[in-house]
């Protein structure tokens, strides 16, 4: 699969108006000739893989109500102390 967008936008690219992909099952050692063979999408493959995980995923549960458990309780609050700048 080939994305637009850079950087990490290119790997995920979410559903927007300037979403596009490029697809095909080719497997040449070229990049330019696997472009030339894959097929343009103007859209975003976010709703095919929605729809595939939602197929996979198992039903909805709600979240639990709090974090962590007996064996592994939480250590402190989000964000947590590693984000934190100490210096």
């Amino acid at each position: 699969m080939l994305s637009t967008a850079g950087h990490i936008a290119g790997v995920v690219n979410p559903p927007n108006p300037k979403a596009k992909f490029w697809t095909t099952d080719e497997r040449p050692a070229d990049p330019q000739e696997w472009k030339r063979a894959a097929q343009l999408h103007e859209s975003t493959w976010w709703e095919d893989w929605a729809e595939w995980i939602g197929a996979r995923g198992g039903p909805e549960v709600a979240a639990p109500e709090r974090l962590g458990s007996e064996d592994h309780p939480s250590l402190e609050a989000a964000p947590g102390s590693y984000v934190r700048d100490h210096s």
